[in-house]
């Protein structure tokens, strides 16, 4: 007798599952829900603490934004520019729960679960990771419970942010409400030496929109979602690992398969045609825009915290501190050769920077 598989040549649609995946299928609307936006901005070479911003709009469809996750990358082949980060350690831990023991109560079949509170025994790993610095001061997230940027993968060039308003535990944080143009936080880039040879000097500032893993919106609103789902059919393979076999007749008779195993390549001893879908971020209504950071080829004189504004009151405080308090130096220090005179941050810039703000003087020098 031939052998019989267990869904040979067997095509099945699940009702039941194309009913749940429709009612969590994301409906569009007229006006987007959610925009990000990378700013653009402009640096120099060989300078800190260039900062990049990331801005927000939430519309009332999607309510108070409570938490979110933003992955951004750095597209720079030639290693121009990267996040300016510190050496820190992750833990991830996981829960398990015990199926079966054997004879001297030795966990021998385990699954993990998501709560402490149902496992019988965790486990923690550690693992380096690059911690991204970042400014959330004044920001929409200011005074958030956990906010976090860091590379897992160990590249200066690519951070993924996370911030939850609300931790358990504590205090109750709230996060913003629907607002437009409010700025998320600030990320810090370093701009490394650039040649001169180099003509093409624009750094595609980008946010991941591929993957969920590194994209998600939560909102106070529990019925609302950023995901659109994307269904199509899967084909299942699998081959027998037992088989079934009646040896008290002669010759001995295949009954049917005992055991399978679920295989991605042929031969099969049987497939499966079902409904299977994949999440995708709903693009009519999250968008979201990448940035560009443009290296100039000098700095400019008079942006003397570099901040992007120059000749201001806060330039005025910087310099001052770096004369008279032991601040830190403008980098570079050329930035606060105000009077163009060739020597950098002394009394006569300082002078002349109080002239420009207070008196109506001379406007600061324009390069170094």
């Amino acid at each position: 007798m031939a052998p019989v598989s267990l869904a040979a040549n067997v095509f099945r649609l699940s009702l039941a599952a194309m009913l749940i995946l429709l009612s969590f299928s994301s409906t569009s609307s007229a006006q987007n829900d959610v925009v990000i936006t990378v700013g653009d901005t402009i640096a120099f070479p060989n300078t800190t603490n260039t900062v990049i911003s990331v801005f927000v709009d939430n519309f009332p469809t999607a309510d108070t934004i409570v938490g979110f996750k933003l992955a951004i990358t750095l597209n720079d082949p030639l290693g121009l520019v990267e996040f300016q980060t510190d050496s820190g350690v992750s833990f991830d831990t996981t829960y398990w729960i015990c199926n079966s023991y054997d004879i001297d109560s030795v966990c021998i079949d385990s699954i993990n679960v998501d709560s402490a509170s149902l496992s019988d025994c965790f486990n923690v790993d550690t693992f380096e990771v690059l911690i991204g610095n970042f400014d959330t001061v004044g920001t929409l997230i200011g005074g958030w419970e956990f906010v976090v940027a860091q590379s897992q993968i160990g590249d200066n060039k690519h951070l993924v942010l996370v911030g939850l308003a609300d931790l358990a535990g504590g205090g109750i944080a709230k996060g913003f409400a629907p607002q437009q143009g409010g700025l998320l936080m600030r990320l810090l880039v370093d701009v490394l030496d650039v040649s001169d040879t180099i003509v093409d000097r624009t750094i595609l500032i980008q946010i991941e929109k591929l993957f969920q893993g590194n994209f998600n919106l939560v909102s106070s609103d529990a019925s609302w979602s950023p995901w659109a789902y994307e269904t199509f059919l899967d084909t299942n393979g699998w081959i027998c690992t037992q088989w079934v076999i009646d040896t008290t007749v002669d010759p001995p008779d295949t009954l049917g398969c005992g055991n399978y195993e679920r295989t991605s390549t042929p031969p099969f001893d049987s497939i499966e045609v079902v409904l299977d879908s994949t999440a995708l971020i709903d693009t009519t209504r999250i968008k979201l825009y990448d940035g560009t950071l443009i290296i100039n080829e000098t700095s400019p004189c008079g942006d003397i915290n570099n901040d992007g504004g120059f000749g201001n009151i806060v330039d005025l405080t910087y310099l001052i501190d770096f004369i008279f308090r032991g601040g830190p130096a403008p980098n570079p220090l050329c930035r606060a050769d105000l009077d163009c005179n060739g020597t950098c941050a002394n009394i006569l810039d300082l002078t002349y920077l109080i002239d420009f703000i207070f008196r109506g003087g001379l406007p600061v020098c324009i390069g170094c």
